[in-house]
């Protein structure tokens, strides 16, 4: 069974990657000519994207096995 205070660092941890998900989203967005620039940021947001996935399924997982 996992503590409250690990499911809390689990929880904030998955906030901070949708956070930092949305900040390279919107630098992606502002930026009018596509550049280079534009696509790495896009790529970065679309990878804390995915990381804030798994780290979200993870933690169902351990709820689910702790009930």
């Amino acid at each position: 069974m996992i503590s409250t205070a690990a499911r809390d660092r689990v929880k904030l941890a998955v906030d901070q990657l949708e956070e930092t998900f949305h900040r390279y989203a919107e630098r992606a967005d502002d930026d009018a000519l596509e550049s280079y620039e534009a696509a790495i940021n896009r790529g970065r947001a679309l990878a804390f994207q995915e990381a804030a996935h798994i780290v979200k399924a993870a933690l169902h997982d351990i709820d689910v096995k702790s009930l």
